[in-house]
């Protein structure tokens, strides 16, 4: 398990979180004007990896501020390029982000969460003991759980839902020093 990444400050009240979207202008799919229109409103986007070319977080970015993380379908893009993000909400804690869960060791599989046996410390060394979130992807299935005491939220895919599944994302929100997750589904 790699040490702690460093732990940025972010200030969002509405945050989008995205993944999976394979976005390829030119001949591959595209951002769905619904899902774009469902993203107004937001303070931030976090994407979690394979977004595909850097023109969907062109796209996105349009809307409202990108960070994120990399995954296997990721053109470089300094917003997207780290593996592990830990994002600070100040007293909502810290937001830890990885694509593929069980690629970093913190689950045996994805769909749904299953996590190693003290996946918690491990996700505590890597993103900060004020994380209790774990946003991770890779699977294009929306999930959210609780799980020894991480809330734990796989946004699906806005463009390319798994198989009997609808396109997704999970929209974040911040109050009172709390964060609140649903999936949204436009």
């Amino acid at each position: 398990m790699t040490t702690q990444v460093p732990i940025e400050p972010v200030s969002a009240r509405r945050i989008a979180v995205l993944a999976d979207c394979h976005i390829h202008p030119g001949g591959g799919p595209e951002f769905p004007p619904a899902v774009l229109e469902a993203l107004a409103g937001v303070d931030l986007i976090v994407t979690l990896g394979d977004m595909g070319e850097a023109a969907a977080l062109d796209q996105l970015a349009a809307i409202a501020p990108v960070t994120g993380t990399h995954g296997a379908d990721d053109s470089d893009d300094a917003r997207t390029a780290p593996q592990f993000r830990a994002l600070s909400l100040g007293p909502a804690g810290v937001l830890g982000c990885v694509f593929d869960a069980t690629a970093a060791g913190l689950a045996t599989g994805s769909e749904p969460f299953a996590p190693v046996p003290e996946w918690s410390n491990d996700a505590a060394r890597l993103f900060g003991t004020d994380a209790r979130i774990l946003l991770h992807a890779a699977t294009h299935r929306a999930e959210i759980a609780s799980v020894d005491g991480w809330t734990v939220v796989n946004p699906g895919s806005a463009v390319l839902p798994a198989d009997g599944d609808v396109r997704s994302f999970a929209l974040l929100t911040v109050k009172d020093g709390a964060v609140t997750a649903e999936i949204v589904t436009p």
